[in-house]
């Protein structure tokens, strides 16, 4: 029986360029008065978006779980959301090697494919659109579901039971992803993971989390997507 596939999205589908992304992110937080140089000891990588702009939010000096907090943390999603939908395009993003081709592939072929990805799932099928991937994914779990990325491939199992009416057990998912938070959230659910090295972890980094397989390219998918 085929697994179904959860994908996150950067350094594993694709890249947005880092001056891109900076950048309008730079903009942004002056529009909202927030320093800029809160921006420079902030780790993105495997983490949700939810996660991310509580940070900076708090870093600004709002109280975590107060009015002020939700009311800064809500506009600054709503400028984020504004400006990427706006103005993230092809030229904004890297693709990564071999995945076009993977991901035809593997739609051809008849596997069900979704998103498990700290993106705000708007920004998520913006950039897969903007990758050239536009369609391709049904179903998934986002970084506007929760702050903590454990719970992610719990959304997309209930976004694919919503989707296809039928509820598999968690062994039945594979999540594809590039950081040990993917491992994490992978072995949380119950699913099975396979890391890539396409992004900012070694092979000897995703190692240490024990996913059950570790691929340097998503390139010849019938060696690494296993049967259930």
């Amino acid at each position: 029986m085929k697994p179904i596939l959860l994908f996150d999205i950067d350094g594993t589908l694709l890249h947005v360029k880092r001056k891109f992304l900076r950048n309008a992110l730079a903009d942004i937080m002056k529009e909202q008065d927030i320093s800029p140089d809160n921006l420079k000891n902030i780790s993105f990588a495997g983490r949700t978006d939810r996660d991310i702009f509580n940070e900076l939010v708090s870093s600004s000096g709002s109280k975590p779980n107060s009015e002020e907090h939700d009311m800064h943390f809500n506009r600054l999603k709503q400028a984020y959301l504004k400006v990427m939908l706006n103005e993230l395009d092809r030229s904004a993003v890297l693709q990564i090697d071999s995945v076009t081709e993977t991901i035809h592939y593997l739609k051809e072929n008849g596997y069900q494919m979704g998103l498990c990805t700290g993106n705000f799932r708007e920004i998520a099928y913006k950039k897969v659109e903007a990758a050239g991937l536009g369609g391709r994914f049904d179903f998934g779990g986002f970084g506007c579901d929760h702050a903590d990325r454990i719970h992610l491939p719990g959304e997309a199992h209930a976004s694919y039971t919503a989707f296809s009416g039928i509820s598999p057990e968690p062994e039945r998912y594979l999540v594809i992803g590039d950081t040990p938070n993917d491992i994490r959230c992978a072995k949380h659910f119950g699913a099975r993971v396979v890391a890539v090295t396409t992004g900012s972890y070694s092979e000897d980094e995703l190692t240490k989390f024990q996913p059950d397989t570790i691929i340097s390219s998503m390139k010849n998918p019938d060696d690494w997507v296993v049967a259930y």
